[in-house]
This record gives C-alpha cells, sequence and structure tokens, in this order.
C-alpha cells in the first residue's frame, strides 16, 4: 500500500473512532451525571450553572440510602424476582424453540408468529386484564404476581432467538447419539444445550434485565413493601410534598451496579448469542 493509501486509511479510522466516541459519550453521560450528582452535596446539585464535577465530593448519600432505606432488601428482591422470572421462561422457551427447530407440524408457522404476537402489546395496555386475572387465581401480593407476566412477555424472543440457533446445530450430531444408545432428554441436555451456551447467556441476560426494571408489576400487583425490588423502592422515596433527588440518585446507582457486573462477565456471550440467534427460517 503506498504512503498516501495508508494516509487515507488511518483517517478513515481517526473519523471512524470519533463517531464512536462522541456517540458514546453522549450515551453514557445521564449515567455520569448521575453518578456525580451522588457524590454532591444537597446544594450543590441545584446549584446554577450546574456543575459536571463535584466541587466537595462526599459520600454522605450512600450512608444515607444504607442506613435509611431497605435498599439490600430491594436488590434482593430484584434478583429474586429475576432468576425466577428466567428460570420460568427459559423452562417454556427451551422445548418451544427446539420442538419447533427440529420438527415439521401443521401450524408451526402460525405457531411461531402467534406468540410473536404477544411482542406487540405493550404491557400497560394489558395491565387491567392482567390485574383481574392475578386476583382471581389468588397471586396478588406475591411474587408470582410479578414473575408470571415478565416471562409471558419475554417467552416471544426467547423462543425465536434460541429456535434460530438450535437450527443451526446439524442435526447428525443428535442422530449419532441416537445409534449410541442415547435418550432424547440426554440429547437435549448433554448435546443441544452446552452447544447453545452463547444463546442461552444471551437469554437469560434479556430476561434477567426485563425482568429488574419492571416497575408497572410490582407497583400494581404487590402491596407489601418487604417485596419492594430496586424500581419500586427508588419509586417509593418520591414524596407528596418534597422529594430528596440526591437519595433517589444514589439507590438507582446501587440497583444499577449488579447489572454492570452481569455485562462485564457475560459480554462476550451475549453478543454472539445474539447474533446467531438472529438466524431465522
Amino acid at each position: 500500500m503506498t504512503m498516501a493509501g495508508q494516509q487515507r486509511t488511518w483517517l478513515r479510522k481517526v473519523r471512524l473512532y470519533g463517531m464512536l466516541i462522541a456517540l458514546l459519550s453522549v450515551m453514557m453521560f445521564p449515567f455520569y451525571a448521575m453518578f456525580s450528582s451522588t457524590l454532591k452535596t444537597e446544594s450543590e446539585i441545584f446549584s446554577s450553572p450546574a456543575t459536571l464535577v463535584p466541587a466537595d465530593p462526599t459520600i454522605e448519600a450512600y450512608l444515607q440510602v444504607w442506613s435509611q432505606t431497605d435498599v439490600l432488601l430491594w436488590v434482593a428482591n430484584s434478583f429474586l424476582i429475576s432468576i425466577g422470572t428466567v428460570v420460568l421462561t427459559l423452562a417454556l422457551a427451551i422445548p418451544a424453540a427446539y420442538s419447533c427447530a427440529r420438527n415439521d407440524f401443521i401450524g408451526k408457522r402460525t405457531f411461531l408468529l402467534s406468540v410473536l404476537v404477544v411482542q406487540m402489546f405493550a404491557p400497560v395496555v394489558l395491565i387491567v386484564g392482567l390485574f383481574d386475572v392475578i386476583t382471581t387465581v389468588g397471586l396478588f401480593d406475591s411474587y408470582l404476581a410479578v414473575i408470571i407476566p415478565a416471562a409471558a412477555f419475554t417467552l416471544p424472543f426467547n423462543v425465536w432467538m434460541l429456535y434460530g440457533y438450535f437450527k443451526t446445530i446439524p442435526v447428525s450430531l443428535e442422530e449419532s447419539a441416537r445409534i449410541d444408545g442415547a435418550e432424547q432428554r440426554q440429547i437435549l441436555t448433554k448435546i443441544v444445550l452446552p452447544l447453545t451456551k452463547p444463546a442461552l447467556v444471551a437469554s437469560v441476560t434479556y430476561t434477567f434485565l426485563y425482568a429488574w426494571n419492571r416497575l408497572l408489576f410490582v407497583l400494581t400487583f404487590l402491596t407489601d413493601a418487604g417485596k419492594y425490588n430496586v424500581p419500586r423502592g427508588v419509586f417509593s422515596m418520591v414524596g407528596a410534598l418534597q422529594t430528596d433527588w440526591r437519595m433517589m440518585l444514589t439507590a438507582s446507582v446501587i440497583g444499577i451496579i449488579p447489572l454492570l457486573i452481569l455485562f462485564a462477565f457475560l459480554e462476550e456471550y451475549i453478543v454472539s448469542g445474539m447474533t446467531a440467534g438472529a438466524v431465522k427460517e
């Protein structure tokens, strides 16, 4: 490559990375503003003009949230609701996606499209009907009242993504296992699922995040303050006459930390799983 060609390539890379850095800065600025506000004093948060860097950083807000709220209980409830939603969703999505990927039956396409229809509805549109169902079956003010609706709304995405991933696994692997005497359950658990690890991690992450951030379901179906998740706990800090925004932002930052840790460890699997799951019939 000539010197001029190398310069053009270098300039293109500089422009590309410059655009990416600028876009990332715009996207991350609200998170930075939220975090920096937790380190400011109450008066500095409302100062004009606003300051980007705390003049006198303090962790007073974190100590107040730790001592005056049930933030650890909120985090624990969020984990319970999210893990319950993940287990229920995968228990339904894996057999449904695998059956559709390996069998041709009448109405298969209609079934897959029907599952996808659920994704078209916003939860707020169905919340009144869901409330009637939850109260009728006696699940009101229980964790299942949040877990079941959350699983219902995450199921379509997981079925379609796992269906696309199962289609990429050669059938010959399963046929060889059957010749060796393996049962269908063993084929699924010891051959198919280990090969779909990236897709499963992506499914778990998507479902976990969806359930973690649910405010509407918790706000509607739970009245016991001991069962609040992080979004509902933060919402409960809104006062009728006054709101401590610094404490709300601090509780929100604490609630985000587990998600950041999850992404840090599972980023590689999430990307590969989403990409492979995009393959459709």
